[in-house]
């Protein structure tokens, strides 16, 4: 079921989570800190990825294809994502131009979309909810990226407020009411200090709350997943799914709390 990582401070690319060592079949999720100047070399096989840059700017090159200067942001607070896709089978080079850190993730796939950079302005942003629920999310690797498996964005919820709110799923093989996806977060808190709650829980009886720190993960292979927010702190997750069969976002709320929708 779902996993709680505090993962240490490091350099270079550290793999925090890999499929099939866990809880998750698809999903391989590992933070990297560069500085300016320093180059990550490797490659694609039977899989997609992306590098989704939580601060600094970037340039990445492989064969036929060159992106320069990607990420406009200081940190994850102060502006719209940029992320790198990188399709199967592919040698890239990443130079960090300046202080750099960013999250590298992969899922299998055969096929994929060419080399692409999602800049902010390609990025979505969307008010969802209303109240103490209300939150902001960015579609960064939605419908505006060709991709075999993975979809991405981020999550902004307020002090005080839910997200995932009314409680959602999407662990069931069952289009076009449900789509099967693994997912995974990563969260980060304004101020430092502060935290939040999430709980994750299925209709068969498991039930597990997590109290969530500044850099926390937290893998989701099934159940309705909540997140709130504590006064005083804002809370931010970069969320990243992958699929089972096909790339379709088709989360099931939870029917015991659909009605706050309609309320």
């Amino acid at each position: 079921m779902a996993t709680q990582i505090k993962p240490k401070p490091g350099s270079g690319l550290r793999w925090i989570v890999k499929r099939k060592r866990g809880d998750l079949l698809l999903l391989d999720f590992g933070l990297a800190s560069m500085k300016a100047g320093e180059e990550m070399r490797d490659g694609t096989k039977d899989e997609e990825a992306i590098f989704h840059i939580f601060g600094g700017t970037c340039s990445i090159q492989g064969e036929g294809f060159s992106f320069q200067k990607v990420g406009e942001r200081a940190d994850v607070f102060s502006g719209k994502a940029s992320t790198l896709y990188i399709p199967p089978n592919t040698r890239y080079i990443i130079r960090a131009d300046t202080n750099l850190t960013a999250a590298l993730c992969r899922a299998p796939a055969k096929t994929g979309g060419p080399p692409a950079a999602i800049r902010p302005k390609d990025v979505k942003v969307r008010e969802v909810g209303k109240g103490n629920w209300r939150r902001l999310v960015h579609d960064v690797g939605m419908e505006n990226l060709e991709a075999r498996s993975l979809m991405f964005g981020e999550t902004f919820n307020p002090p005080g407020n839910w997200s995932s709110a009314p409680p959602h799923k999407h662990d069931m093989d069952n289009l076009p009411e449900e789509s099967k996806l693994e997912e995974l977060y990563y969260f980060r808190v304004r101020p430092q200090q502060g935290f939040g709650l999430q709980r994750v829980y299925t209709a068969d009886g498991y039930n597990q709350v997590f109290v969530i720190e500044d850099g926390d993960v937290v893998t989701l292979p099934r159940g309705y997943h909540p997140v709130v927010a504590s006064p005083g702190y804002e809370l931010y997750y970069f969320w990243v799914l992958a699929s089972f069969r096909e790339r379709r976002l088709a989360p099931r709320d939870d029917p015991k709390h659909r009605w706050i929708k309609d309320s």
